[in-house]
């Protein structure tokens, strides 16, 4: 009995074994194991870029020229001059190398700025005490202008980390700022009158500005910045001075250096880019 009992339970094994393959045979086979997801790109692409903001300008070294040599002007003296503030618009395209560097370049209009000086010189001419122009015989004009730029820059940046959404930066870039001078005109101050004006005039020169700011992380693609700039646009030169009313003319050319402390607010945009396709499913063979 035992044993045709232990015959009837191997047969039972048996039996469960071959239906156990047979339906394994019948399952399909495994999914494929996705493939990894690809590593963050350090990088985010090309990026366009927008900026406003107001520019509190500083002139340095101005002085005055005489072109005509048989004129004699005693003691040329500036005891004022200033230029307004202006406003300026700026775009342009770059590109976000990683997360620590980007270059890009820019194109920037800045609207008209007032320009005023006043210039004092000796009265030779007038005997002493009996000069129309006071007391210490210092004569003075008055002088006006109008001064806006255009400023074309590349500019490399560098970006600091980013800590809750911001990252401080710092850059500065090279370029070119075309200036113009116009409605150029001098009045004289003294009793006898006389007036001048120099024709309008542009001028080009090398451009360079150093800066600091803030980014902010709108979305993973957009990026609102404000920051301070340093921009230096160069030499600025009116034209020479024609005179009327007067018998002499000493043809007068003014020309100052010209900076910007720059304040301005801006965004960049991420361009998106396209994901890579997907790979082929894998094909197995049984």
């Amino acid at each position: 009995m035992g044993r045709s009992f232990a015959l009837l339970l191997a047969a039972a094994i048996a039996v469960g074994a071959s239906a156990s393959a047979r339906a394994a045979d019948l399952l399909p086979p495994p999914p494929p194991m996705e493939p990894p997801p690809p590593p963050p790109l350090d990088f985010g692409g090309w990026y366009l870029r927008g900026d406003v903001g107001v520019g509190a300008y500083q002139l340095s070294g101005l002085r005055s020229t005489f072109t005509d040599p048989t004129v004699v002007v005693p003691a040329p003296l500036f005891n004022g001059a200033s230029i307004g503030d202006a406003a300026f618009a700026g775009a342009g395209v770059g590109y976000q190398f990683n997360n620590w560097f980007r270059f890009d370049v820019t194109g920037e209009y800045r609207t008209a700025a007032q320009y005023s000086a006043i210039q004092s010189y000796t009265d030779i001419w007038s005997a002493p005490g009996r000069s129309p122009c006071g007391f210490d015989a210092r004569c003075h004009d008055l002088y006006h202008g109008q001064h806006s730029a255009s400023v074309f820059l590349a500019n490399a940046y560098f970006d600091l980390g980013t800590w809750y959404g911001i990252t401080p930066y710092v850059g500065g870039g090279v370029g070119v700022g075309v200036n113009w001078l116009q409605n150029f005109y001098d009045i004289s101050a003294q009793p006898a009158g006389g007036f001048g004006y120099a024709r309008d005039r542009m001028q080009t020169n090398f451009a360079w500005q150093l800066g600091a700011g803030l980014a902010y992380n709108v979305t993973p693609n957009l990026k609102l910045e404000v920051g301070y700039r340093y921009l230096d646009l160069g030499k600025m030169n009116t034209g020479t001075i024609v005179c009327q009313g007067v018998a002499v003319c000493a043809g007068e050319v003014q020309s100052a250096y010209l900076a910007s402390h720059d304040v301005r607010v801006g965004f960049r945009y991420i361009l998106p880019t396209l994901a890579p396709p997907p790979p082929p499913p894998l094909m197995r063979k049984y």
